[in-house]
């Protein structure tokens, strides 16, 4: 990771800090209470079985590891890693069942082909090097493993989607800024790294040329995408 890379990644975690304490009551809010169902469809497509090992990046408070665990059982282990200390600290108290760890998934610590799932909800817009993430995650998992995206999909042309593109960088953003700066600076930048973000199909490409075999489902009138790679 340069410099310039670095810094922004510092920014970034500085930014989720501040956030950390109002995170979840905001997603669930600015979703309709949606995201709750999005990350329990990650964790059925993810296909753990009970005493596997699953790897939940960019864990945040913990909520998409916590669906995890009833599918490893009682003998199977979840990791969850993030980078923001704040929110890791949130994410222990609410499930001590998870084994939280604080890394950068760039470098995971991992053996090659040991893990059986990973799983990443919208963490992947995040990161500043999405590619060597990427790279170490295929790395880490088994043959057969699955790697399970859950992102914000940039919005399509059309009405419906020029209403959701207001209340992305305009609504959100306003209500979030009610409570602090921090909150509206916060949403402003998710508004940004949507939009920034590369297309579900392009997206699959890129996971296909690493050597995983995609397959992609669009939910919530196609505002979020699920990509589901198997490593080959």
């Amino acid at each position: 990771m340069d410099v310039g890379q670095q810094a922004r990644a510092d920014r970034i975690r500085q930014m989720f800090d501040q956030v950390a304490a109002r995170y979840d009551a905001r997603n669930r809010l600015f979703s309709a209470d949606r995201d709750r169902a999005w990350r329990r469809r990650a964790a059925r497509r993810a296909a753990l079985r009970p005493g596997q090992t699953a790897l939940d990046l960019c864990t945040g408070t913990g909520k998409l590891a916590h669906e995890l665990l009833p599918f490893v059982g009682p003998f199977g282990r979840v990791v969850g890693i993030d980078f923001s200390p704040a929110m890791l600290e949130l994410a222990r108290r609410r499930e001590p069942r998870v084994e939280f760890r604080l890394g950068d998934v760039t470098h995971l610590s991992e053996a090659d082909a040991s893990v059986d799932a990973i799983t990443i909800a919208f963490g992947l817009r995040n990161l500043v090097d999405r590619e060597t993430a990427l790279r170490e995650m295929f790395r880490v998992l088994r043959p057969g493993g699955r790697l399970v995206i859950l992102e914000f999909a940039p919005p399509r042309r059309g009405l419906l989607m020029r209403a959701y593109r207001l209340y992305l960088s305009r609504v959100m953003p306003a209500i979030a800024g009610m409570r602090s700066a921090d909150e509206a600076s916060a949403y402003r930048y998710l508004a940004e790294t949507v939009q920034a973000f590369p297309q579900p199909a392009e997206l699959a490409r890129q996971l296909e040329d690493l050597g995983f075999t995609v397959s992609v489902d669009r939910m919530t009138f196609g505002i979020v995408a699920l990509h589901v790679a198997v490593r080959r």
